[in-house]
């Protein structure tokens, strides 16, 4: 399972004003669901995302857990077309979701018994 993100900052040792332990890259990102989540980023593509792209994370559960928990890591960088209609399409699920439950809690509420 993998699920759009908005970066918002790129935590990187080579930023100034950031202090590392060690040399991996962190993104912390605004994802189509409004949940605002730090996450690490491949070595891979970790010197090519920048503010504000689309990405791609990685929500497999990782092996050998007792329970399942998220790897919770940016995989890829989408750019273009592809980046916004991925985004786009998540939102529009997201928005119809919450209008739904906005009206079902309505219905709820008007109820007088």
């Amino acid at each position: 399972m993998y699920h759009p993100g908005k970066v918002v900052a790129v935590l990187s040792p080579r930023e100034k004003g950031v202090l590392s332990a060690d040399a991996s890259v962190q993104a912390t990102l605004r994802m189509w669901d409004e949940n605002v989540l730090t996450m690490l980023v491949e070595k891979k593509i970790a010197d090519k995302v920048r503010e504000g792209d689309i990405v791609l994370c990685d929500y497999r559960p990782q092996e050998g857990m007792s329970v399942p928990v998220p790897r919770h890591v940016v995989v890829k960088v989408l750019k273009g077309k592809a980046a916004e209609r991925i985004w786009q399409e998540y939102r529009e699920t997201y928005e119809k979701r919450k209008r739904r439950e906005h009206s079902e809690k309505e219905a709820q509420q008007s109820y007088i018994g």
